[in-house]
């Protein structure tokens, strides 16, 4: 009888064993999903998307160094005595402030396609430009074109093209027109000992938030000549020689920021004009690629460039909608010249549409006579 009841108080232990086995089998079960679902929250916001490294530039060379710098400098300030170490600081926390800029991709194919239907005599420009902007679409890299000098007769439209570019690859650009350098303080700046410093053209293009915009040196045959005429060139050949090198461009040094926080200057974009190659030294053709422009054929002219120009006018001045938008075929026939004197001509035409309410033709008039009447439209090439 005793083992009878042992037996059956192990049978019922054995089943009660059992079934608190079953009830906790689900429970066991359903830990690993709560395991998984709190490794793995789902995110409330999207993550960030960080700019990829190959279009990220970092500006100043050391942003430490410039930092124990500008705390320096406002524990030493006095704003009221001391006019250029105060627009040294601003300078250098804008510096600081574009630590990283971006750098921009290459654009779309079309925008360069639509350059050439402008610039029908520019192929020569415009396929060396696509050529380097497939190797930055290859390497999944920002747009990198070489030093690019294009070289021409005036009026050519050199420097409107540069500008062109410029839009298309959607970096800003600067101009600076080389017939008035006498010295590289303009691209370079000018040490904060003269009263006058302030920093040069190039920091100042990239302090616009762009690592890879576009410089252009209009007339670079000119630069160093001033109003004397007379060569004097050599310091801006040598400024240009090193900024126009990578290796050295890397650790740029504006004069007036100071050599010792050089800034990343290496990925900027150099174009430059010339009427004449004879001016220009040996070293600093070999850093250029020359591309030789010719001047557009009549028929060029009449049928691409003048529209073109015309159009251009028209959005320039706001005049979309207040004028003609085409111009007749006697007005065009009227205007003839290269791009630039297209350009006065166009304006004279638009200046007797404003007084009597229409075009009339124009006498051809030679160049050396519109010199003498004094007209100038203020355009670029």
């Amino acid at each position: 009888m005793i083992g009878f009841r042992i037996q059956k108080r192990r049978l019922e232990k054995t089943e009660f064993s059992r079934s608190t086995t079953k009830k906790r089998k689900p429970e066991v079960e359903t830990r690993p999903e709560r395991e998984i679902e709190s490794d793995e929250p789902i995110p409330d916001v999207p993550p960030v998307v960080e700019i990829p490294p190959s279009f990220s530039h970092r500006l100043p060379v050391d942003p430490t160094s410039l930092k124990s710098a500008i705390e320096e400098c406002r524990e030493k300030l006095n704003p009221k005595k001391e006019e250029n170490r105060k627009r040294w600081l601003d300078l250098a926390e804008k510096v600081l402030k574009n630590e990283t800029i971006s750098l921009t991709p290459p654009p779309h194919q079309t925008g360069v396609d639509r350059l050439g239907d402008k610039y029908p005599h520019m192929k020569g420009a415009l396929q060396i430009v696509r050529d380097f902007l497939d190797i930055s679409r290859l390497g999944e890299g920002p747009s990198s074109l070489p030093p690019l000098l294009l070289a021409g007769p005036p009026g050519a439209g050199k420097t409107a093209f540069a500008l062109d570019l410029a839009k298309v690859l959607g970096v800003p650009s600067r101009v600076v027109n080389s017939a008035s350098l006498t010295h590289s303080f303009v691209l370079g700046g000018i040490d904060a000992v003269w009263g006058s410093a302030k920093e040069g053209v190039i920091l100042n293009l990239l302090l616009e938030g762009s690592g890879n915009p576009v410089m252009i040196l209009d007339e670079i045959d000119k630069a160093g000549k001033g109003l004397s005429g007379s060569k004097s060139s050599g310091a801006i050949e040598d400024f240009l020689l090193n900024v126009l090198e990578p290796v050295t461009a890397r650790k740029y040094a504006d004069e007036f920021l100071s050599s010792a926080h050089p800034v990343d200057a290496s990925k900027v974009q150099w174009l430059f004009t010339a009427n004449d190659l004879k001016g220009l030294s040996k070293p600093l053709l070999s850093r250029l690629t020359v591309i030789p422009v010719r001047e557009p054929t009549p028929e060029e002219l009449r049928e691409v460039i003048i529209p073109s120009l015309y159009r251009d006018i028209l959005e320039e001045y706001g005049l979309s909608g207040k004028a003609p938008e085409i111009l007749s075929e006697e007005a065009i026939e009227s205007i003839s010249g290269s791009p630039r004197e297209a350009r006065k001509r166009i304006l004279r035409l638009l200046a007797g549409y404003a007084r009597d309410g229409r075009f009339e033709a124009l006498e051809v008039e030679s160049p050396e006579t519109e010199k003498r009447i004094g007209f100038n439209a203020g355009g670029r090439e």
